[in-house]
């Protein structure tokens, strides 16, 4: 029993290692599927512009299919629904609709160009690049449309689309223009319409009316401002006149508490004299007696 223990225990590591690994491979053999089925395809695109894809892939060159490249659509398409159920957890797949550049039933690939100028290309797949964020369609710029090329490329890709848009956009400018001269024309009825000898004299008769009435408001109104102003000034005069004593009395009594107060202090902080000596004391009686003897009576002759 213990021997067989190990076998079992060595058999379901074997196959839960047989089974990881072809949940592995499943995935990198439709990747590589993929890459073979696009790798080196030819196509006629236009390089548009770099734009800022995401925040966290950053700017990525825009390339526009060319509505002529029906069976390479499909296939991009395919391509990117199949990556969307093998790769969930992709944040970015470089190719899109053409919904982002204003424009409907087109494929757009996002990836990286060097050193190109923007316009018309031969273009060639290069591979699928798949990074941590990103799964990306690598191309390679082939060749630039000539001038000489620039009368036919309109057809292939699509641009005789943009002709009849702009035939479409002028069609509603030319409409428009029409709605509105209707409108002025209507306005311009109806103004003459309005316009009439007795709606004229009513007007007229109405603004004298308005005229006078503001005038006969504006004398009442001053009349009464006046004879307010008269009356305030009065009323004034007179609470000045009674208030003055009051407010004299008020000064009197604020002045007579400082005053005490400032007698208070200086009794407080006066120096204390020397007692006053007894007259009737006999050193004092003494001093004045010798005082006396030392007179001479030739002083009072």
């Amino acid at each position: 029993m213990s021997v067989i223990k190990p076998a079992l225990s060595l058999n379901s590591s074997l196959g839960t290692s047989q089974y990881d690994s072809q949940d592995d491979t499943e995935p990198t053999k439709i990747k590589n599927y993929l890459k073979d089925r696009l790798k080196s395809r030819i196509f006629l695109g236009r390089y548009v512009e770099r734009r800022l894809a995401d925040k966290r892939i950053g700017y990525r060159d825009v390339v526009v299919v060319s509505p002529a490249e029906v069976e390479l659509k499909k296939d991009l398409l395919e391509v990117q629904h199949k990556l969307l159920t093998i790769c969930p957890n992709t944040h970015w797949i470089g190719i899109t609709d053409t919904e982002a550049m204003g424009s409907t039933n087109g494929v757009c690939l996002w990836t990286e160009i060097d050193n190109q100028p923007f316009g018309p290309f031969w273009f060639q797949i290069k591979s699928l690049k798949f990074r941590e964020d990103e799964v990306m369609v690598t191309l390679k710029c082939l060749r630039h449309i000539s001038d000489a090329f620039l009368e036919v490329e309109p057809i292939l890709t699509g641009a005789v689309k943009k002709c009849k848009t702009t035939e479409l956009s002028d069609k509603k400018l030319e409409n428009s223009v029409a709605s509105l001269n209707e409108t002025c024309t209507d306005i311009v009825d109806t103004l003459k319409g309005a316009i009439s000898i007795s709606n004229v004299k009513e007007f007229v008769t109405f603004l004298f009316a308005f005229i006078i009435a503001i005038f006969t408001g504006s004398t009442s109104f001053v009349n009464f401002l006046g004879n307010f102003i008269l009356a305030l000034i009065r009323e004034m005069s007179i609470l000045v006149k009674n208030s003055t004593p009051m407010f004299l009395g008020l000064l009197d009594f604020f002045s007579k508490i400082v005053g005490g107060f400032y007698i208070l202090l200086a009794m407080l902080f006066r120096q204390s004299a020397p007692a006053p000596s007894n007259k009737r004391t006999l050193g004092v009686y003494e001093r004045s007696r010798r005082n006396y003897e030392q007179y001479d009576d030739n002083q009072f002759d």
